[in-house]
């Protein structure tokens, strides 16, 4: 007598991450980070040395224009809480700014993906300032699917930000943590694809 059986491939929105292409991301996050500064935009004869907290909320959208590889924009509005030492003195102060520029995304089946953006953008949002800010991030982050169309994301991220003004210049560089929710529209998950094909 033979038997014949059938498996079945699981076809859990969580078992596999690919996003299809034509897919539409929405979505965004909130980032922290803490650093350690030095500045010579201000006082370029005493650069001021301190530390600041940023607290950052990122839209995200892009486009996937082919299976797993997204391109699409980042705005971030940013709030700065600096303290610095001007000659043995603690100063405290707040700034915000507005950044905006591209990004890239590539998805591994796991659900890992990183992500690059560039941004630039204005100080204190204020028109007349003739402060230049850049902001670049590479990071490496987890798609967590609640369902087949959004996902958690943890993501850290490696930033380098700068602002300048002539021969003068700020930088920080380091980690940054961050949390977002996106939205997938028109994502359906590996399997569905291959079915399709």
């Amino acid at each position: 007598m033979a038997y014949s059986g059938l498996a079945q491939e699981n076809k859990s929105f969580l078992a596999k991450a690919k996003i299809k292409h034509g897919s539409v991301l929405i979505g965004g996050n909130l980032q922290a980070a803490y650093y350690a500064t030095s500045n010579s935009l201000d006082k370029p004869l005493a650069p001021q040395e301190g530390s600041s907290l940023i607290g950052n909320l990122n839209f995200k959208g892009a486009y996937f224009v082919m299976n797993d590889f997204g391109v699409g924009v980042d705005l971030g509005f940013a709030h700065e809480s600096l303290k610095v030492t001007v000659d043995d003195e603690q100063q405290k102060y707040k700034r915000t700014y507005l950044l905006g520029g591209p990004l890239v995304r590539y998805y591994l089946d796991n659900g890992v993906f990183g992500e690059l953006t560039l941004k630039t953008g204005l100080l204190n949002l204020s028109a007349g300032s003739d402060i230049d800010l850049f902001d670049g991030a590479f990071g490496i982050g987890y798609a967590w699917f609640v369902n087949e169309k959004v996902s958690i994301e943890p993501i850290l991220s490696f930033r380098y930000y700068r602002e300048w003004s002539g021969d003068n210049a700020n930088t920080t560089l380091g980690p940054v943590l961050g949390f977002g929710v996106q939205a997938y529209l028109l994502r359906r998950t590996s399997q569905t694809i291959k079915e399709g094909l």
